[in-house]
């Protein structure tokens, strides 16, 4: 299995791609959705899930003590199954 990381600091070349191709279907992808630790994130994030489970999507829902910080290995370790991640939202 391979997967990109997109560094959100910056710092791409001309060759990088911007975004990550979007899948043609959310049917049984695993979808790892982690709350960062924003204000209201939880709340958003959690209605995000609760639609991509209607979708057909596998959400699994984490969350890291803070926005400012990288998540823990055990957080990383426990989502590195997952198909797509998103993560971001919050005051």
């Amino acid at each position: 299995m391979s997967f990109s990381v997109h560094d959100p600091r910056g710092g791409r070349t001309a060759s990088a791609p911007l975004l990550a191709k979007r899948p043609r279907t959310l049917a049984n992808l695993r979808i790892a959705v982690l709350d960062n630790g924003k204000e209201q994130a939880d709340v958003l994030l959690a209605r995000a899930a609760h639609l991509l489970k209607e979708d057909g999507a596998q959400p699994q829902f984490d969350h890291k003590p803070s926005f400012s910080r990288i998540a823990p290995a055990e957080v990383i370790e426990r989502l590195a199954n997952c198909d797509i991640a998103i993560t971001g939202l919050g005051g």
